[in-house]
C-alpha cells in the first residue's frame, strides 16, 4: 500500500494499473491516427508484406494494429478496479450506484458528442474527396441530425447511429453492465459459481446475434443488448479476478513471472475475445508484483498518461477527423496524422481538467447522498479513502 504523504494516510490508489490503462488509450489513438494515412494498410500474406503481416497480426503488435484487444483490457481493469473498490469500501446500494456511475460517465460522454458537432460544424468537408471519405473512421459520414446527437449522448446508439464518436460503443457496454457490479458482492466466496454466471451472460448474447471476436454494437437497437451480454465477460472477468484475489494478488516466484508474461504475450496475439480476456488478468497480476515493472509503470508520464486516458479516448476521434478534414488537401498523410495526435493528447487535458474532474466530483456527492450499506464490508485497518470510481472502455483517470 502506497502512502498519500500530503494526507498523512496511506492510498490504495494503484499507479501502476492507471500507467496500464493509458498505455492502452494511447494504443488506441494510435491505432486510429494510422488509420488516416491512405497509403496505410494490413498487407497481404503473400509476397513482400509477409513479415508485417506477422508483426502486426501475430504478435502483440495486434493491439495497435486492430484497436479491439486495447478496449478489452479497459472492459477487465474496469471490472477489477471497480470491484476490488466494492469489496473494500462496501457497496453503497443499486440505486446510489448506478446514479454515481451514470453521472461519471455521462457527463464527459455528453461534451465529447457536443464537442464532435461542434468542430463538424467548424471543419467538416461535406464534399470530402472518396479516398479520404473511406478514411473518417465512420464519423461524420452525413451531417449531424438531433435524433443522432441524443442517442449518442444517451448511449442508446446502434452501429448506424454511433456517428459522432464512434468510441462511444465500448461506454454503452460498460455502463450497462457495470450498473449491475454490487451484486457482484453476492458471489464472495463462490468464484467459480460467478464464472458460470458469467459465461452464461456471453451465451445468451450470441445466442441473441453478437458475432464473437468481431460485434461491437450491433444493426439494431436490440442488437446493443445481446452484444451487452456478450460484452459482460470482459468486466467478468476482472470481477472475477477481483472476488478470487481480494485486495492482493500472490506474490510470483521469479520462474512464474517469466511463465505468466509468455503467456500474456501469447494470448495477446491471438484474434478472439476470450484469450484476450484472460491476457488482460494475467497483466493485471504481473504489473501490481513487485520489481523493475510496476517501478517503471508508476513513472510520472506514464502515471500523467493513466490520468488523462478516460478523457483521451473520449475526444481523440473528434479531433483526428476534424485535423484530416482540415489539412488533408495541404499536408503529407503522416504528418497530418503525427500533428492530429499531438492535438488529440492535448485537447484530453482541458478535458480532464474541466469536464472529468468536475463530473467525478459531482457523482461522489450524489453517491454520498443517495448512498446506503446494503451490503457488509469489512471494517479497514487503516481509514480508506473514497474511491475513485473508474469508468470505462474506457477508461478512468484514476484507478482505485
Amino acid at each position: 500500500m502506497q502512502r498519500d504523504i500530503r494526507a498523512g494516510q496511506p492510498s490504495d490508489r494503484l499507479e501502476e494499473l492507471d500507467a496500464l490503462r493509458g498505455l492502452a488509450a494511447f494504443a488506441v489513438l494510435v491505432h486510429h491516427a494510422l488509420q488516416l494515412i491512405p497509403r496505410y494498410e494490413t498487407p497481404a500474406i503473400a509476397g513482400a508484406g509477409w513479415l508485417r503481416y506477422t508483426m502486426t497480426q501475430l504478435t502483440p503488435l495486434r493491439i495497435v494494429e486492430m484497436g479491439r484487444p486495447a478496449v478489452l483490457f479497459f472492459f477487465v481493469l474496469s471490472g477489477y478496479v471497480l470491484v476490488r473498490a466494492l469489496l473494500r469500501n462496501g457497496s453503497p446500494g443499486l440505486g446510489a450506484f448506478a446514479a454515481q456511475r451514470t453521472i461519471r460517465l455521462g457527463l464527459p460522454v455528453a461534451v465529447s458528442v457536443l464537442l464532435s458537432v461542434v468542430l463538424y460544424a467548424a471543419f467538416a468537408e461535406p464534399a470530402l474527396p472518396a479516398e479520404w471519405r473511406e478514411r473518417s473512421l465512420f464519423t461524420w459520414l452525413e451531417p449531424p441530425t438531433a435524433g443522432q446527437i441524443v442517442s449518442n449522448i444517451a448511449l442508446m446508439a446502434d452501429n448506424d447511429d454511433m456517428r459522432l464518436n464512434v468510441v462511444l460503443w465500448s461506454l454503452v457496454h460498460e455502463w450497462r453492465m457495470s450498473l449491475l457490479l454490487p451484486l457482484v458482492l453476492l458471489f464472495r466466496g463462490r468464484v467459480a459459481l460467478f464464472i458460470a454466471a458469467v459465461l452464461a451472460l456471453m451465451a445468451i448474447g450470441i445466442m441473441g446475434g453478437a458475432t464473437e471476436n468481431r460485434v461491437l454494437l450491433g444493426p439494431q437497437l436490440h442488437s446493443t443488448v445481446a452484444a451487452s451480454f456478450y460484452f459482460a465477460g470482459g468486466i467478468g472477468t476482472g470481477a472475477a479476478l477481483a472476488l478470487a484475489l481480494g485486495q492482493d494478488v500472490p506474490r510470483l516466484s521469479p520462474q512464474a513471472m517469466i511463465a505468466a508474461g509468455m503467456a500474456t504475450l501469447a494470448l495477446f496475439s491471438m484474434s478472439s475475445d476470450l484469450p484476450v480476456y484472460a491476457a488482460s488478468a494475467l497483466l493485471i497480476v504481473i504489473a501490481r508484483q513487485p520489481g523493475w515493472l510496476r517501478d517503471a509503470l508508476r513513472s510520472p508520464v506514464l502515471v500523467g498518461l493513466g490520468a488523462i486516458s478516460f478523457s483521451l479516448y473520449l475526444v481523440h476521434v473528434p479531433v483526428l477527423v476534424a485535423t484530416m478534414h482540415a489539412l488533408h488537401d495541404e499536408w503529407p498523410p503522416e504528418a497530418m496524422a503525427a500533428f492530429a495526435t499531438l492535438l488529440a493528447l492535448a485537447a484530453a487535458l482541458p478535458m480532464y481538467r474541466f469536464v472529468e474532474v468536475p463530473s467525478r466530483r459531482l457523482a461522489r456527492r450524489v453517491e454520498k447522498r443517495l448512498g446506503r450499506r446494503s451490503f457488509a464490508a469489512p471494517v479497514p485497518r487503516c481509514p480508506a479513502p473514497a474511491p475513485d470510481w473508474a469508468p470505462e472502455g474506457g477508461m478512468p483517470s484514476r484507478v482505485a
